[in-house]
């Protein structure tokens, strides 16, 4: 028994038969526990985090090229929207000098029209006082010699009754 007890107390102290045991014992602990699977599934969550990982730093250099090329392009970019803005303006501001101006035209035109109608009033007015005036006086001088020559009322009586007789029915 003593040997048997140097053998153990040289197995129990010996480095390499420790290992050994030890190796054995975690073989068991994996095996029981499915560490193998375990470790393959972390590995495989571990690598598609990986890839997940690269796609999202792919759309981010994506994004980010798109982005400097928008930055690149945006002097030409404001400049092609200043020129267009500039001719937009330019053609607004001649469109709206042409419509005062046609505005003012018509504006003219109708100021020169509604004269030429007062005037045409106030000449037919002052045509029908004059008239009037005219016809006043006429029968006043008229009436003042028929009044001072009674024979000149049976002279013009008898050539208006002439000229009625030339008047043809």
């Amino acid at each position: 028994m003593e040997k048997f007890s140097e053998i153990l107390h040289y197995i129990l102290h010996s480095n390499i038969i420790n290992f050994a045991i030890m190796i054995w014992i975690l073989a068991i602990i994996v095996k029981k526990l499915n560490l193998g699977k375990n470790f393959e599934k972390s590995v495989e969550d571990v690598a598609l985090e990986i890839k997940k990982s690269d796609d999202e730093k792919a759309k981010s250099q994506k994004l980010r090229d798109e982005a400097q090329e928008i930055l690149d392009n945006l002097p030409q970019d404001i400049e092609t929207i200043e020129k267009s803005s500039a001719e937009k303006t330019k053609a607004f501001k001649d469109s709206i000098e042409e419509n005062t101006q046609k505005a003012i035209f018509n504006i003219d035109q109708n100021i020169k029209k509604s004269l030429a109608i007062e005037e045409k009033k106030i000449s037919n007015l002052m045509t029908e006082k004059t008239s009037k005036a005219s016809v006043e006086l006429a029968r006043k001088h008229i009436q003042d010699l028929l009044n001072s020559n009674p024979e000149l009322h049976n002279k013009y009586i008898l050539e208006s009754l002439d000229e009625l007789d030339k008047v043809k029915l």
